[in-house]
């Protein structure tokens, strides 16, 4: 096991939420979903497997949450049925055990697209179906997933909902400064700088460019994955602004993104955030006949309707403008299945169908087959089951949500954005996404979706709800779990704790 810097650095951030609090740690989850070309740790003994900073920071978030009886019982309640929390879990262990076992019942039976690893390199390779170090590590992506959701659903019913949404916000600001340090290391040369961030063992594709536009990467291996994660905390930020929750340059922060979208060349995320412009459009309208929007959402119907029209065609009216944004449009979205990469990513889908045809509907187990679409990549892993419960998932995540009409402004403001977010990445990942795990991210945006859906957990937090170390720490944010950790004190308070918890309903 070979130990990164950034890896010590989100040790010791890990050490300090154990002790002084969870508001450390959600913030510290959150920033980390954006590193996805960085490794925290690599396995040479599992073919060179990269331990992504957001699963390295979320063990000891988990270690925090274990150590603190009221979060750890917070977040079991919203796994309980028939809420969208027992659906995902259903689906997470489905997956885990397709894993376990199709990829062996079905050994030979045909012909996959998956990913090999080696110290030097991650390629995808065509091979006959067999057991891989891929089903471990998925499986292990997947639970960490389903972790992700259980803590933030959790402490957001705790009253953390407002946290969590500020740390995304932190977290797309963080987002647009990567974005700016990738254009400004590619234009002077000095791309080395970030290795830091770049240093897990992916194909690293962040010195494309199209058209003379630079393709924008950030803190991520290519463009693609930047304009998921980019799609997903701008359509969060827009939801927070036109539901007016409280928060400065939040409309800044949204065209930030919504320009670092345009610039960074990505098919999935022009054609998904096209999409989702759409969805929240159809938002505002409905507001509007209701007789419940407010001037944000009547200045972005006409942002939509006049403004983005207009602007388009004045920059039509100059030459070189209309030229060089015909000429990207051409090479992103409309000859793009014609390029070498399209071809591709189109026999990878075509391969992954056959696998589903010729495992009978069942699938081929989560990490067995590479795909270029969610949808087609759930069919080949986890068959006509597993798409079912994930759809399933989805549905009641969507209707819980919107059935809900008592929450607070903040509350409503939060659980609607994290639903379109959510919405927004499984829109994207279905273009172009290879495996069945939607990442962190969408964990973590689901999971404050679920937690406005289920309601506050009614008692206060008890402030001794905490862990036990052997020091004191200073007090951190305002955070429901916040405060000193006292050794002694402590145990005695969390044994009350644990006999007064006996005595509450949580499902």
């Amino acid at each position: 096991m070979i130990i990164e810097p950034i890896g010590i650095l989100l040790a010791l951030v890990g050490i300090y939420t154990m002790a002084a609090g969870m508001s450390v740690g959600v913030y510290s989850l959150c920033i980390c979903t954006l590193l996805g070309a960085a490794a925290a740790l690599i396995l040479p003994a599992l073919g060179g497997a990269n331990v992504q900073p957001s699963h390295f920071a979320l063990v000891f978030l988990t270690a925090a949450v274990a150590l603190r009886p009221r979060t750890f019982s917070a977040s079991l309640s919203c796994l309980s049925y028939p809420g969208p929390g027992f659906w995902f879990t259903l689906f997470i262990l489905y997956s885990v055990l397709t894993a376990l076992f199709l990829p062996r019942i079905f050994a030979g039976a045909t012909i996959v697209y998956s990913l090999a690893r080696s110290n030097e390199v991650h390629r995808i390779v065509s091979t006959p179906l067999s057991p891989t170090t891929s089903n471990l590590t998925q499986s292990v992506y997947m639970l960490g997933s389903f972790c992700c959701f259980a803590i933030i659903a959790g402490f957001a019913r705790l009253g953390g909902m407002a946290i969590a949404a500020r740390a995304l916000v932190a977290t797309s600001v963080v987002c647009l400064a990567f974005a700016l340090a990738d254009v400004a290391t590619y234009a002077t040369n000095t791309a080395d700088l970030l290795s830091i961030i770049r240093n897990a063992n992916y194909r690293m594709l962040n010195d494309g460019n199209i058209e003379g536009f630079k393709r924008i990467v950030g803190s991520f291996p290519e463009a693609g994955a930047f304009g998921y994660t980019a799609l997903a905390l701008f359509t969060f930020v827009l939801m927070l602004g036109l539901e007016d929750f409280p928060g400065r340059f939040l409309g800044v922060i949204a065209s930030a993104l919504a320009l670092a979208l345009v610039l960074c060349t990505s098919t999935t995320a022009y054609v998904a955030s096209a999409m989702m412009g759409l969805v929240v459009l159809a938002f505002c309208v409905v507001r509007i006949v209701r007789s419940t929007a407010t001037s944000r959402h009547l200045t972005y119907v006409a942002v939509c309707l006049f403004a983005l029209p207009l602007l388009i065609m004045a920059v039509m009216l100059i030459p070189a403008a209309s030229e060089s944004i015909s000429n990207l449009i051409h090479a992103t979205v409309t000859t793009k299945l014609d390029s070498q990469s399209g071809e591709e990513r189109m026999r990878w889908n075509a391969q992954a169908l056959n696998s589903f045809i010729d495992t009978s509907g069942m699938g081929a187990g989560v990490g067995s087959i590479r795909a270029s679409s969610f949808i087609v990549a759930l069919l080949a892993n986890v068959g006509i089951l597993g798409t079912v419960i994930f759809f399933a998932f989805m549905v009641s995540l969507v209707r819980s949500v919107l059935r809900r009409n008592d929450g607070s402004g903040i509350e409503k403001a939060v659980g609607l954005a994290a639903l379109l977010s959510s919405v927004a990445q499984v829109t994207a990942a279905s273009i172009s996404a290879g495996a069945i795990d939607l990442g962190p991210l969408f964990a973590i945006t689901a999971g404050l979706a679920a937690a406005y859906a289920l309601g506050p957990l009614r008692d206060p937090v008890p402030s001794a709800d905490q862990a036990a170390p052997f020091f004191a720490f200073p007090r951190f944010g305002n955070g429901p779990e916040s405060g000193l950790a006292l050794a002694g004190l402590s145990l005695v308070r969390q044994e009350s704790l644990a006999h007064r918890d006996g005595g509450h309903r949580h499902v």
